[in-house]
């Protein structure tokens, strides 16, 4: 019996059965279609030979998921694209690794099972902006997938706030978000073993600087052991050393749903932001850390002196005369 036949059979048979059952039922026909038999010679002799001739061939791991056009993309809320985008990452697990290896890509983006556009870094991720004007070109909103070996985080036990953990704190660093509409001021955690930075965000989004849009999509990662979802959002950064001077950026920060239930509050229940090196690697401050005092300190960088001139010979006020010979 044909996959085609097979399905319309066992559809006959379960149609009154309610959808998380027909699920289970497609996940099997899904299964089954991944081996496929060679049917026996006809001038074999033996029962043997037959058995020889039957042979399972694995078919090539395909991508499960089917991608929305760019409207019904958009009614979803927040949390059920970042919903969906986990169940996709979680269900095409070895898919994804397989095309991060093969590719060596930071990430990946996919239409119709198949990786249409790849980046060898995270700061060449396609944004809402152009992810909106391909679904309007292709009539399907992509899914863009982030490889999570280039997003490190590393937990420091040295420190300035202080840690579920006696006797340890976190080194902090006073920073300021802003956006056209508003700047907010905040004492963010230091974590030099992190490659990014994440902050709250529903504290953004109340703070007025960051707001949703059309087309973002959320991406999930996993750290302690702990999954949470995030959407990059463009925000403007400044620090200020302690003489006053800033400096600032416009850049991407990751903005973590549900922050309160995330693994960022595990170690430090008070936390609203983890400042990781892609803002310090841009801004290149100069930053002391003072583990007597546990204070840090941005230090503007020594100004150099311009080098001296060296003097014009001096003239004579009046010329030479030249003696006759």
């Amino acid at each position: 019996m044909s996959h085609a036949a097979l399905r319309e059979h066992i559809k006959a048979e379960v149609d009154h059965l309610d959808p998380a059952a027909l699920q289970s039922i497609r996940k099997i026909i899904a299964r089954s279609k991944r081996w496929t038999t060679t049917a026996p010679d006809n001038n074999s002799g033996s029962a043997s030979n037959l058995i020889g001739k039957v042979a399972l061939t694995p078919k090539p791991l395909a991508f499960v998921g089917e991608n929305l056009t760019l409207e019904e993309f958009d009614r979803l809320t927040l949390k059920e694209r970042a919903m969906l985008k986990r169940r996709l990452k979680e269900r095409n697990q070895q898919w994804l690794k397989e095309k991060f290896s093969a590719l060596g890509a930071a990430w990946v983006m996919v239409i119709e099972g198949e990786v249409i556009a790849s980046g060898k870094s995270l700061k060449d991720k396609p944004r809402p902006p152009q992810t909106v004007k391909i679904s309007q070109h292709t009539g399907k909103f992509p899914f863009v997938f982030a490889n999570d070996q280039f997003i490190v985080i590393e937990e420091s036990t040295a420190s300035w706030h202080k840690t579920v953990q006696a006797g340890d704190y976190y080194p902090a660093l006073p920073i300021t978000f802003g956006s056209a509409s508003n700047t907010v001021e905040m004492t963010g955690d230091f974590d030099c073993g992190s490659s990014h930075t994440f902050v709250d965000y529903d504290f953004l989004l109340a703070q007025k600087i960051i707001r949703p849009a059309t087309g973002e999509e959320s991406e999930t990662h996993l750290h302690l052991n702990k999954r949470f979802d995030y959407f990059d959002k463009f925000v403007r950064i400044e620090l200020f050393s302690t003489s006053g001077e800033p400096r600032s950026l416009e850049t991407w920060v990751s903005c973590v749903l549900d922050w309160n239930l995330s693994p960022f509050v595990d170690v430090h229940p008070n936390r609203t932001a983890l400042i990781g090196r892609d803002i310090l690697l841009e801004l290149k401050p100069r930053v002391l850390l003072d583990f007597d005092k546990r204070q840090t300190e941005i230090v503007t960088a020594a100004k150099t002196k311009p080098p001296r001139r060296k003097a014009a010979p001096k003239k004579n006020s009046a010329p030479t005369k030249r003696r006759r010979a």
